[in-house]
C-alpha cells in the first residue's frame, strides 16, 4: 500500500495521542490562581489544578488511547462511526471547558493569620487551554476518520478473527505457501493439497 494511503491513518493516530497528552496535561496544569492563605479541601493552596476541579480530563485521555486501538482494529463504516463519536466528544469537552461550572468552588476559607482577603481568585487559561487544544485534536482525528476512514489500511488478515480470514490464493511457490500457512496459524502439513 502506498505511503499516501497510510498518511491519514498516521495523522489520526498522532492527533489522538496528542489529545491524550493534552488532556493529561490539562489535569495537572493550573486552572485557578488563589490569593495567599486560601484553604482548598483542607490544604493551604496558591493554585488549583484541573484534577482538583474536574474529574473528566484523565478518563478522556484514556478514551483517546482506546480510540487509537479502535482506529487500528476497525474498518470501513465502523471507522467512520468512530470518527463521528470523536467529533461529539470534542464538542462535549469544549462545552465542559467553556461552561465555567468547573470554577464554582468555595474559596472563602482562610488559613489562620490570613484574616483579611488579599485578593480574588483569578482564572487562568493554561489548563483549560490545554483541554481546548485536546478538543480540537479530537475533532481533527474524528474528521479524518469520518472522511477517510473507509480508505485507510487496516490490520492484516492474520490479526482478524478466524471466520474473517479469506482463503488465500496459492502463489505457486510451495515454500512461500508453507510460510504463509504458518503465519496464519495453520499446520501446512495437514491441509489438503
Amino acid at each position: 500500500m502506498p505511503d499516501s494511503a497510510k498518511r491519514p491513518l498516521w495523522i489520526a493516530l498522532a492527533a489522538l495521542a496528542s489529545a491524550a497528552l493534552a488532556l493529561w496535561g490539562a489535569s495537572s496544569l493550573t486552572w485557578v490562581d488563589v490569593p495567599a492563605g486560601t484553604v482548598f479541601h483542607g490544604e493551604l493552596r496558591e493554585e488549583i489544578s484541573g484534577s482538583d476541579l474536574v474529574t473528566w480530563p484523565v478518563p478522556l485521555a484514556l478514551l483517546a488511547l482506546a480510540a487509537m486501538a479502535a482506529t487500528l482494529a476497525l474498518r470501513g463504516v465502523a471507522r467512520r462511526v468512530l470518527g463521528i463519536v470523536l467529533v461529539a466528544v470534542a464538542v462535549w469537552v469544549t462545552v465542559l471547558v467553556l461552561d465555567g461550572s468547573a470554577y464554582d468552588v468555595d474559596l472563602s476559607t482562610r488559613a489562620p493569620g490570613y484574616d483579611a482577603m488579599p485578593g480574588e481568585p483569578t482564572k487562568t487559561w493554561l489548563g483549560p487551554g490545554a483541554a481546548l487544544v485536546a478538543a480540537a485534536l479530537y475533532a481533527f482525528a474524528g474528521a479524518v476518520l469520518a472522511w477517510r476512514g473507509h480508505r485507510m489500511p487496516r490490520m492484516g488478515a492474520k490479526y482478524s478473527a478466524p471466520g474473517e480470514q479469506k482463503e488465500r490464493r496459492r502463489s505457486g511457490n510451495p515454500d512461500a505457501d508453507l510460510w504463509n500457512a504458518l503465519s496464519e496459524g495453520e499446520d501446512p502439513t495437514t491441509r489438503d493439497r
